[in-house]
C-alpha cells in the first residue's frame, strides 16, 4: 500500500474522489439541495392548499361540536436535515478514505522474500502389499477377491527444509482420515533476505528409520517481494520451485 502512495503520488487520493464524487453529490442533490436552490413552486402550492383544507376540516368539526379544536399538523423534515445527513455522510467518506490509505503497512521489509513451503503427499503404506492365495480368495465374496491385500495406514511424513545450510524447517505430519490413510500436508511460511541462495528441501514417506525418500537441492536467486513456492509434483515423485 505504502508503495502505490510514493508510486502514484497526488493520484491515488483524487482517482476515487473523481471516481465517487459526482455519485455522492448527485444523491445530496437529489433528496434535498435541489429543493433549497431550485423550489418546485407546484408542490409547494399543493401543500399549501392541502394544509388550508386540513384546517377548514378542523374548523367545521369544532363548531359542530361546539368547541376549538386543536389542530395538529404532522411535523415534515426540513431540507437542513437533508443537509445536516448529507454533511455527516462527507464526514464518514472522508475517514473512509484517510483509514484506507493509512496507517502504512508493509507486509515484506525492503530487500526481503517470501518462501512458501506447500505441499500434501500421502506416505507409504505400514504393511506392504501381499499377495493372495487362491484359497484365501476362494474364501472371499466375488466383489472382494483382489490379487493383492494391502494395509490401508499410511507412515507420517518427515520434512526438512535447508538454506544455505541451515535447516530453517523441520517437522512431520500425520495422515489424514481416521484410519491415517490419507494425505499429509505442510503449509509453512519464511521471510529471507532477496538474493541468491542454496535451498535442500528433503523428505521420508516410508519407514522412518530409513534415509530421507525424496531430496532437491537447487541454486535460486530470489528477488525482492517475491512469493516463491516449493511444492511437490505427485505424478512425477520429485519437488519443485516456482
Amino acid at each position: 500500500m505504502l508503495g502505490l502512495v510514493e508510486e502514484w503520488g497526488a493520484w491515488f487520493y483524487a482517482v476515487p474522489f473523481v471516481i465517487f464524487a459526482p455519485i455522492y453529490f448527485s444523491f445530496v442533490w437529489h433528496i434535498g439541495v435541489k429543493n433549497l436552490l431550485k423550489p418546485d413552486l407546484k408542490k409547494r402550492e399543493l401543500k399549501r392548499l392541502a394544509k388550508e383544507q386540513e384546517e377548514r376540516i378542523q374548523q367545521r368539526r369544532a363548531e359542530k361540536a361546539g368547541a376549538t379544536v386543536r389542530v395538529e399538523h404532522k411535523a415534515t423534515r426540513a431540507s437542513w436535515y437533508w443537509v445536516a445527513q448529507g454533511a455527516v455522510y462527507v464526514l464518514f467518506l472522508v475517514v473512509l478514505g484517510v483509514f484506507s490509505a493509512s496507517p502504512s503497512y508493509t507486509y515484506m521489509g525492503a530487500g526481503e522474500a517470501q518462501i512458501k513451503l506447500s505441499l500434501s503427499h500421502p506416505g507409504q503404506r505400514v504393511e506392504p502389499c501381499t499377495e493372495r492365495t487362491k484359497a484365501e480368495l476362494s474364501k472371499l465374496a466375488p466383489n472382494m477377491r483382489s490379487k493383492q491385500k494391502c494395509s490401508r495406514e499410511r507412515h507420517v511424513i518427515t520434512l526438512e527444509l535447508a538454506m544455505d545450510g541451515n535447516v530453517i524447517y523441520a517437522g512431520e505430519a500425520i495422515p489424514a482420515g481416521l484410519r491415517r490413510d490419507g494425505s499429509s500436508s505442510f503449509y509453512e511460511k519464511f521471510f529471507v533476505s532477496a538474493g541468491k541462495h542454496t535451498f535442500t528441501v528433503r523428505m521420508n514417506d516410508g519407514d522412518p528409520t530409513k534415509d530421507y525418500t525424496h531430496e532437491l537441492t537447487q541454486v535460486v536467486e530470489v528477488e525482492p517481494t517475491q512469493n516463491m513456492v516449493i511444492g511437490f509434483i505427485e505424478n512425477d515423485h520429485r519437488f519443485y520451485f516456482r
